[in-house]
């Protein structure tokens, strides 16, 4: 019995992205909480729960689910409701990182469009606040997935027996999942989705508006002056349109997918791997696990200290291990270039 070719790329791509996408999530977090980016804390605090929930997002579906797949038997390692409290884990990052970013819209709308609101509303203290809530609120939410998903028997392709952390096979039939199940699309989907879309347009609309007045009001015998503060704002609509977007990117066609699955009557079997659906949704999962990746490209493209922070730490890491290489060197020994 071969292999399904989606599950090979797999097999593959998930220990590359431990490698590589872990240690980019860490770096991240690391220069946006030490590193001088003359960004604002609220700014800093809403990067650093976004890098973290990645990194979370990361050990759960990289180590603890998909690799102990392909390479360890779950059933020897780890117990049966650990099936359960990974996918549980993997929702929580899933809600956080999504009602995080619309958090972070939010702020920067207020800030940009509410004069009186953004003096209580957009202080590092409230801030603090609102991830806590994000965070506790997105892992009360996802407890219902403990019960969802459950080890399910399976062959390899060798033909030996294997379990595998996939969802309720009779989901339906137990009411309170079956309806957590729908609310679920519109918790994760839709109300982000919508709520995303309207704040960053109105932030964007707002900021040219006002920017075309102060650039009218600023002109000087036809000449533009340069406008600190409109350099300031196109800076951080830069950095909230690409976070918006590369949002979009990696986690718009998980959810289509989602809705497919929805409305596709009869329902998909989740365990033909050969099906254009499951296909579509386990290339879907690898593009939200190389989101991790992709921030750090992102923020060293419109971030320019965060760029001049990430070289230097590069240069002091290369620095430290070229010291550390040399000094295992054994000492030459003096060369008497008069001796016969």
């Amino acid at each position: 019995m071969e292999e399904p070719w989606i599950r090979t790329i797999q097999r593959l791509f998930y220990p590359i992205m431990c490698v590589f996408g872990l240690p980019a999530s860490i770096v991240t977090m690391a220069v946006l909480w030490k590193g001088n980016l003359d960004m604002s804390k609220s700014i800093v605090y809403y990067l650093v729960s976004l890098a973290v929930a990645n990194i979370l997002l990361i050990l759960v579906v990289t180590i603890f689910r998909d690799i102990f797949y392909f390479y360890v038997d779950f059933t020897l390692y780890w117990p049966e409701p650990s099936c359960g409290v990974s996918n549980w884990i993997y929702f929580t990052c899933v809600y956080s990182l999504t009602w995080l970013t619309v958090a972070f819209s939010f702020d920067r709308y207020v800030i940009v469009c509410c004069m009186k609101l953004k003096l209580r509303y957009c202080r590092p203290s409230v801030t603090r606040w609102v991830i806590l809530g994000v965070y506790t609120s997105a892992f009360l939410v996802a407890m219902p997935t403990f019960w969802m998903y459950v080890p399910i028997r399976t062959t390899r392709p060798d033909g030996t027996i294997f379990h595998i952390c996939s969802l309720h096979r009779n989901l339906s039939s137990i009411p309170f999942l079956s309806v957590y199940d729908h609310i679920q699309t519109t918790v994760w989907i839709v109300f982000p989705l919508v709520s995303l879309i309207l704040t960053n347009g109105l932030t964007v609309w707002h900021i040219t508006m006002t920017t075309r007045v102060r650039q009218f009001l600023k002109t000087n015998g036809g000449k533009q002056s340069d406008d600190p503060e409109v350099l300031r704002r196109k800076k951080s609509v830069t950095l909230l349109a690409m976070i918006s977007i590369s949002f979009l990117a990696h986690w718009l066609p998980k959810m289509v997918v989602k809705v497919v699955e929805r409305v596709t009557y009869p329902p998909v079997n989740r365990y033909d791997f050969y099906h254009p659906v499951n296909v579509v949704r386990m290339l879907c999962n690898m593009l939200i696990v190389f989101s991790s990746f992709s921030n750090v490209c992102i923020y060293s493209l419109t971030v320019t200290k965060f760029r001049e922070e990430l070289f230097r730490g590069v240069k002091v890491v290369l620095t430290i291990l070229c010291r550390n290489s040399t000094s295992y060197l054994p000492p030459s020994k003096p060369m008497n270039v008069f001796a016969i």
